[in-house]
């Protein structure tokens, strides 16, 4: 009888022990390293297990194993983390810049690019508190846009799993650093977007993130590889390493500012995981930390790595999970993915008229009227974007929470005042006449209303710029904004090399002084455009010479001029754009009175009294520039443009101040600088082509030819400009190499030019 039990113990000690292997009942965990864009490589590992149909019971990860592994276990398919990783998205997102679709034109438009931006806060804190007045920022990137979209993708997830990251579609723990305590902590519960917001933030790179009152940052610095995490919180059968980054020590040849500062702050790993159970699928990823342009590279390593150790996965897994048992419990979890709609909305850190102005921005903008339905979250964050890139607010995580008595989505956005003042600081180092120091000094606050003043001083020995400007903005549905501006602009070409290589016949000496006051009212019908009406009231005076007089000769011209306008822009940079469109349609009328003298005695016409003759005109103006991006990376774009003025520009008492006070036409950069009089014109048509192609990262080589038909000056009626520029985007502005060519009748007229930062020209008086 004895013998008999025993055979039965044995037998049923054999059928469990071999039951795993029978009915497939194993467990599988996958374990993701830290690495920033390296991190894009668990991507390739999951496809790979995927088509292989290796079942995934549980997921930790670190950092961008965090947000890869979040979203995965939040139910998000391969195909979509594909998406999101090709799309160009990250690469912007860690730029720290917020999308320029969610800025305002209106804000933009008079505003001069500077290279150096220092905000100062002229209200310390408390005693002995000189030296913080500078604000610094606390870290190298906003997160502003990274903090909203984190919340879109992870706030269903949130709900669904009632806050438990163990009721996600796969179980999951994701790893951040107490920075006070000095640890790594795991993190199972609670907003899932927050959570994988503390688990990326890269000190100095990113702003830490607040989670129960502690202040968390990248859960790298303490456990870059959390296996153990994994093992103890599931214990699953087999584990499943998939790392980016190398095991071995650090060497920081070339190393970038944020890999050396991870490098010091980070502890060593462990990297062993228990043997007989698990699998390590690793490679030291050829990227930095922030390089998201090889997303599709390093997806393709991580997804040829995972299938060279396929067979040892297979071997230790038996079990199969089929691509319908997959997407089963998919949608099971994810349910119909309907659009998270909106119910509170909330500010903390403003006063009661700061916070009435958020909410009614929020509210209201983008928003078709009459629409009474919830907003959903993606209009929400599109409106929090725009309110950020006003420059008025910084920002913290978002909190967004599902009210379960409204089925609506609450959002709580904690904010802060920017400080007031701000110095700006740029202008442009060039190899020809053309450098500029500028500085622009801006005070602003804000309540029901947005009110700023700037000060703006811009020397250089061929154009110099002074203006006082105020602005007024009324927050609605329709922002309305009034502007008031002194303005004083010289330009002057009598002396300096402008680049010429060769013989120059189509430039000539003059000298331009602009003083007028101008006041705009407009608003703004959508984000990207503007409509006002201007007001301009001053005098010009124009200097040039004159064959029969051996004197220079003076124009003054004091007028009155109007303009209405309306102009759409989404170029995506200021200098050099390779996408987005510009358009403005505008109509002019100016009124005036030329007088000419010669400084030493008025001049008198022959027969006649002293000279004195009033002016007017109007005019009307049309241009369109837009850039195509003929090839989806980004390599290759071409642009196109059209420009055409017509005018009934009378004659003044001189032939040059006619010219001078005539439209000009300039698309090129270096046409803007001198001052050549066949593209001054009172009706022409301007047509270019400007094809772009990216070489690598930021730098570009550009193709410029333009065509300008105009009424015949020296016999012709077309006249041709071009040029050849090499072209590289630093954080701080362009530098540019242009080789440029004005008409193709002779070999006169070339010029060869370098800048770098940012070239300025205010406004004009007489408009164009």
């Amino acid at each position: 009888m004895r013998r008999f039990y025993s055979t039965i113990i044995t037998f049923l000690s054999l059928i469990l022990a071999l039951t795993p292997t029978i009915v497939g009942a194993q467990s599988v965990g996958v374990v993701m390293s830290g690495g920033g864009a390296k991190g894009l490589y668990h991507i390739g590992v999951l496809r790979a297990l995927e088509e292989n149909n290796i079942p995934i019971d549980y997921i930790t990860g670190t950092s961008m194993g965090s947000i890869i592994g979040g979203l995965y276990a939040a139910g998000y398919t391969i195909e979509e983390l594909e998406q999101i990783a090709l799309s160009g998205d990250l690469e912007r997102w860690v730029s720290g810049k917020i999308s320029d679709d969610y800025g305002y034109y209106h804000l933009e438009r008079d505003r001069i690019s500077s290279m150096i931006n220092i905000p100062v806060n002229l209200r310390p804190a408390g005693e002995n508190d000189i030296r913080r007045r500078i604000n610094l920022p606390g870290s190298i990137i906003n997160t502003a846009e990274i903090d909203i979209t984190l919340n879109k993708l992870f706030a269903h997830a949130t709900q669904r799993s009632q806050g438990n990251f163990d009721n996600l579609m796969i179980p999951f723990r994701c790893m951040a650093t107490d920075i006070g305590r000095h640890t790594a902590v795991e993190l199972r519960s609670g907003d899932l977007g927050r959570a994988i917001r503390a688990s990326m933030a890269l000190p100095v790179a990113f702003p830490p993130v607040v989670i129960d009152s502690a202040l968390m940052c990248d859960g790298g610095c303490y456990d870059n590889f959390p296996w153990k995490s994994l093992d103890n919180a599931f214990h699953p059968d087999v584990i499943i390493g998939s790392c980016c980054v190398s095991v071995e020590p650090k060497t920081l040849d070339n190393a970038s500012v944020v890999d050396q500062v991870m490098s010091l702050i980070t502890m060593p790993s462990d990297f062993d995981m228990p043997e007989g159970r698990s699998v390590f699928i690793q490679r030291s990823v050829n990227a930095s930390t922030l390089d998201f342009g090889k997303a599709r590279e390093i997806i393709a390593v991580g997804y040829n790595d995972a299938l060279a150790a396929m067979p040892q996965i297979r071997e230790l897994v038996a079990r199969r999970e089929t691509g319908e048992e997959r997407d089963a419990k998919r949608t099971a979890f994810r349910g119909g993915d309907d659009e998270l709609r909106v119910g509170k909305i909330s500010v903390e850190g403003l006063d009661e008229r700061q916070s009435d102005m958020v909410l009614r921005h929020m509210s209201l903008t983008g928003r078709k009227r009459g629409d009474s339905n919830p907003m959903t979250l993606d209009e929400v964050g599109d409106n929090y974007l725009s309110l950020l890139a006003n420059n008025a607010v910084n920002s913290e995580f978002p909190e967004v929470v599902y009210n379960t008595e409204t089925e609506l989505y609450d959002v709580n956005l904690p904010l802060s005042v920017k400080p007031g003042f701000d110095i700006s600081v740029g202008g442009n180092i060039s190899s020809t006449a053309f450098n500029q120091a500028y500085i622009g000094l801006r005070y602003g606050w804000w309540g029901r209303a947005i009110q700023s003043f700037n000060l703006d001083i811009l020397l250089g020995p061929v154009y110099t710029m002074a203006r006082v400007k105020g602005r007024t903005t009324f927050t609605s549905r329709t922002p309305f904004y009034l502007d008031y501006s002194y303005n004083f602009n010289v330009t002057t070409t009598l002396k300096g090399n402008f680049g010429n290589i060769t013989k120059v016949d189509n430039a000539e000496p003059m000298r331009m002084l602009e003083n007028f006051l101008s006041f705009s009212a407009g608003m703004a019908p959508t984000r990207r455009s503007v409509i006002d009406v201007t007001l301009n009231g001053g005098k010009d005076l124009y200097s040039y010479k004159m064959d029969e007089y051996q004197r220079m000769q003076y124009t003054d011209f004091s007028y009155l001029s109007g303009g209405v306008s309306l102009e759409y822009n989404s170029l995506n940079k200021p200098l050099f754009p390779t996408s987005g469109t510009l358009f403005g349609i505008s109509a002019i009328y100016v009124y005036g009175r030329d007088e000419r003298d010669s400084r030493e005695g008025l001049i008198y016409p022959e027969g006649g009294d002293y000279f004195d003759r009033i002016r007017q005109w109007w005019g009307a103006k049309l241009k369109w520039e837009h850039y195509a991006d003929i090839v989806d990376s980004g390599a290759f774009s071409f642009g196109y443009a059209l420009e055409g003025v017509y005018s009934n520009h009378p004659s003044f008492d001189s032939e040059t101040a006619t010219i001078m006070t005539s439209p000009q036409y300039a698309p090129l950069l270096h046409s803007r600088m001198i001052y050549m009089p066949e593209f001054r014109a009172n009706r022409y048509i301007g047509v270019g082509v400007m094809p772009t192609v990216r070489i690598i990262d930021n730098l570009y080589v550009r193709l410029s030819a333009h065509m300008m038909l105009r009424d015949k000056f020296n016999g012709e009626n077309l006249h041709f400009m071009s040029d050849l520029s090499f072209i590289y985007h630093t954080p701080i502005g362009p530098i540019s190499l242009a080789f440029t060519k004005y008409n193709f009748s002779s070999s006169k007229n070339m010029y060869l030019t370098f800048n770098f930062g940012y070239a300025i020209f205010g406004r004009k008086g007489l408009f164009y």
